[in-house]
């Protein structure tokens, strides 16, 4: 606490954490208003449902992709929100584009997210590798693949921001496993207030203050 009678400010006490990257995905999430996601599980979600599950955010399981696309779009336009659906990467990706395509015919706010398999694997053989960003762009307001964990509060907000901004209409991001499973590191005040530049990881800061290096 500072001391009003000395005329100087104790340094402010602060706490490290770390968080990976699907904690941060879903806190961006909840911020955002999302207070359910419509899903069917599969490859590359495991650490975005344990994200989940710790900030008790609920998950609606279906039994296919297309299905959870629907109540997704159908959500959004009961709320005014926008919908939320998470799928597995390829099979599970392609088939939720059928929902994906309603919503830009229908201009429902849906924001589509899908897993993927290792980032740094790709061209290499991995599992189910397709470019999900091809085929989702012509049908979506804004389309993109998040390939650093530090990136995923810019992606969120601006796939947010295309899908209720002028006619609304859905979005995509892809985020691959070792995205999501990908530590960052930071401090927090003990009063809950970020503190700039303090305890964040040299990669971090790098990846920040340079968002277009590879």
């Amino acid at each position: 606490m500072n001391n009003p009678g000395s005329g100087t400010l104790e340094p402010l006490q602060t706490e490290t954490f770390t968080m990976n990257g699907a904690d941060v995905l879903v806190k961006e999430l909840m911020q955002h208003g999302v207070t359910f996601v419509t899903t069917l599980s599969g490859t590359g979600l495991s650490y975005f449902y344990v994200a989940c599950k710790r900030a008790g955010l609920p998950l609606v399981d279906f039994r296919n992709e297309q299905a959870a696309a629907y109540a997704a779009d159908a959500a959004a336009r009961l709320t005014r929100r926008v919908g939320v659906c998470a799928v597995s990467a390829a099979v599970g990706h392609v088939s939720a584009l059928l929902g994906v395509l309603n919503a830009w015919f229908d201009g429902s706010p849906l924001l589509l997210l899908s897993g993927a398999s290792e980032h740094t694997l790709t061209d290499m053989g991995k599992f189910q590798e397709l470019d999900h960003i091809p085929l989702a762009a012509p049908i979506c307001k804004y389309a993109r693949l998040v390939d650093r964990a530090e990136r995923i509060p810019f992606y969120v907000r601006e796939a947010f921001a295309r899908a209720t901004t002028g006619r609304p209409g859905p979005v995509h991001l892809t985020v691959p496993v070792d995205v999501l499973s990908a530590e960052i590191c930071g401090a927090v005040s003990l009063a809950g207030r970020s503190v700039s530049g303090e305890g964040v990881c040299e990669s971090c800061r790098r990846s920040l203050a340079h968002p277009r290096d590879g």
